[in-house]
């Protein structure tokens, strides 16, 4: 089988790669799947519930704010996200209800720079 990436070398990355990390929030049935990068600040994160994505996004200085909700497998949620480029930090606000034992709420920094 012939290369065919050929024109593509071994050693041809570009620095770049370094700007962005991948981390991951659990709380419960909820898990907030996110990507920092700092070059400009923005954060992209996908929520998921039971395992069931509930919703993506992306914050930034243009749109400092997302909040998506859903519903899967007897839960909701509803998570805000946002990023503060002059505090150097993105905050978290959500709500999580399951059954029987009802709805409970957290927030915090999910991330700072």
């Amino acid at each position: 089988m012939a290369n065919e990436l050929q024109h593509i070398k071994d050693s041809q990355v570009h620095e770049s790669i370094f700007d962005s990390t991948t981390h991951r929030f659990a709380w419960g049935p909820l898990e907030i799947n996110f990507s920092i990068d700092l070059n400009p600040p923005q954060v992209t994160f996908t929520v998921y519930l039971a395992k069931v994505k509930i919703g993506s996004g992306t914050i930034n200085a243009q749109n400092p704010c997302v909040k998506v909700g859903g519903g899967a497998a007897g839960f909701k949620a509803e998570v805000e996200l946002c990023v503060d480029a002059a505090k150097k930090q993105v905050t978290y606000d959500v709500t999580v209800c399951a059954p029987i034992v009802g709805c409970r709420s957290k927030k915090g920094i999910l991330f700072s720079w």
